[in-house]
């Protein structure tokens, strides 16, 4: 039953990465691993009303850490999305824009036997 519940959640999440980062989270779902969408906001100085100012994808290279060791990497499509096979224990996903900003925080995350990990990185665009 609980393998049933992770293979549908992770079709589920398939359906929304692009072919490249849904191959990598099929693997993921067999396994283990991560998967998430990274953005930067803000990207409007002032937010009115009727005027949305939704944050940005961010399309950059990552990297999975298990302490200094890189173990993983990968880089983010055009929307943000990113997916990578990851074997059970603990990581720190690492953003690298290339830029001073955005600035990206170092995710930790937990992954375990079977399951494919959200985690989801929200980038500063340094708007204020």
């Amino acid at each position: 039953m609980k393998r049933t519940v992770v293979l549908i959640i992770g079709a589920i999440a398939l359906a929304s990465l692009s072919s490249a980062s849904a191959t990598a989270l099929t693997r993921a779902s067999r396994a283990s691993g991560v998967f998430g969408t990274i953005t930067a906001g803000p990207t409007c100085p002032v937010e009115r009303v009727g005027h949305p100012c939704p944050p940005a994808p961010v399309s950059a290279p990552l990297k999975a850490l298990k302490g200094r060791r890189v173990v993983a990497s990968t880089h983010s499509d055009s929307s943000g999305r990113y997916a990578m096979s990851l074997r059970p224990g603990q990581y720190s996903i690492v953003v690298s824009s290339g830029r001073t900003f955005p600035r990206c925080p170092t995710t930790p995350v937990t992954v375990h036997q079977g399951q494919a990990v959200r985690a989801d990185i929200r980038c500063d665009t340094g708007i204020r």
